[in-house]
């Protein structure tokens, strides 16, 4: 079945619910009142020590993982209301946050989600810290902030913002935790008529993380920039094939094309430093990027016979085995594609039910890519 990708580039997280054909989920799972969360103490201290709580090492020790999910909550005319954060603690019951319609969520970071929301005349960030029951506030600005990350190293956030009036680019900014410094690291995307106009920015980490990736797609091919926080130098990725970011690993860019319409897809890897590139996946459905012993490895969906697999491939084109998996179980794509998000132990990869976190933790399970083992996740309580 072909997969609508280019709906991502219309306004997530609403278009990434619908290229995975999820809106009807989009009121479920949340019921009561929406938990309005304290503020927590105003430390930068205590924010950086919760961003860096490391991974788990193993499934057995991911008690106590926080997960999220982001909702659109549609008006009966289909128009965009607001959305719906729901946040899980493994182990603990989870809660629901209402937020305005143009808002986001990111991480986990350590055991914060990372939540900027607009309310039409500034846009606000804020960390949840669901383990502690509260919430610090991390300032905004007056212009739209679009996207945000914290900084592997948990001491400052980066954020892409936009003009409020014109929607113009302002490029991408870096704040301390206290918001004493703010002020802008990357500048705007230079326009390009080849590109049209920038619908969607994504910011991530390299699998090294050591480098900043921002993404910008317009309506039918991306522009991936990486940026060096120590040198301060970007640098912008070659070729105009470039689509949908799946990752960068090893000095590579892995992205599906930009040529087709939905999924399945191929893949490729283009080198930073010399622009060259190779194909990985001649058809591939959802993917990423996972870190092993081995290095990175990209695992994509598969069709295997009459049956859904895992191809899991080095990012130098070898080592490629295919291993099957329970029906009804699919690949969660990174949190880009599926507005949904929780940390797997290094060298995991996570299988759910509809491709995203939390709709049915009972049935979520994670894979080894090193020798395809399959192991029930812990059980996360509704």
């Amino acid at each position: 079945m072909l997969e609508k990708r280019w709906l991502l580039r219309l306004g997530p997280p609403v278009a990434a619910l619908g290229a995975l054909g999820l809106l009807a989920s989009a009121s479920t799972g949340a019921v009561g009142r929406p938990w309005e969360p304290p503020p927590c103490a105003a430390r930068a201290g205590a924010i950086a020590a919760a961003a860096a709580v490391e991974a788990p090492v193993d499934p057995e020790h991911a008690t106590g993982e926080v997960w999220y999910r982001l909702d659109p909550h549609l008006a009966d005319d289909g128009a965009l209301a607001g959305q719906r954060l729901e946040i899980g603690w493994r182990g603990a019951r989870h809660h629901f946050l209402e937020l305005p319609p143009e808002s986001f969520a990111a991480g986990p970071f350590g055991r914060l989600i990372l939540v900027g929301s607009d309310g039409g005349q500034a846009s606000e960030l804020a960390a949840i810290d669901l383990s502690a029951g509260c919430a610090w506030s991390l300032g905004g600005d007056a212009s739209v902030i679009r996207r945000a990350t914290i900084a592997p190293d948990a001491a400052s956030i980066y954020d892409f913002r936009v003009d409020r009036t014109t929607r113009a680019d302002l490029g991408v900014w870096r704040r301390s935790l206290d918001g004493s410094v703010v002020r802008r690291v990357i500048d705007p995307l230079p326009q390009d008529g080849d590109f049209g106009p920038t619908f969607t920015t994504e910011l991530s980490w390299t699998a090294e993380r050591d480098r900043l990736v921002v993404q910008s797609c317009g309506a039918a091919a991306c522009r991936t920039r990486l940026f060096d926080p120590l040198t301060a130098r970007v640098s912008m990725t070659a070729g105009r094939d470039q689509g949908e970011l799946i990752g960068v690993a090893g000095g590579l860019v892995v992205h599906y094309a930009a040529t087709c319409g939905g999924l399945p897809c191929p893949i490729l890897a283009v080198d930073v430093a010399t622009g060259s590139s190779r194909v990985l996946a001649d058809a591939a459905g959802f993917a990423r990027l996972v870190t092993t012993s081995r290095g990175s490895l990209l695992v994509t969906e598969v069709q295997h016979g009459d049956r859904r697999a895992l191809r899991i491939v080095a990012l130098d084109g070898t080592d490629e085995h295919t291993v099957e998996v329970a029906d009804g179980l699919r690949l969660v794509p990174d949190a880009a594609r599926s507005a949904s998000g929780i940390r797997s132990p290094a060298g995991w990869a996570l299988l759910a039910p509809n491709a995203r976190v939390g709709l049915d933790p009972r049935n979520e399970m994670v894979i080894r890519l090193d020798d395809g083992a399959i192991v029930r996740r812990l059980e996360v309580s509704q």
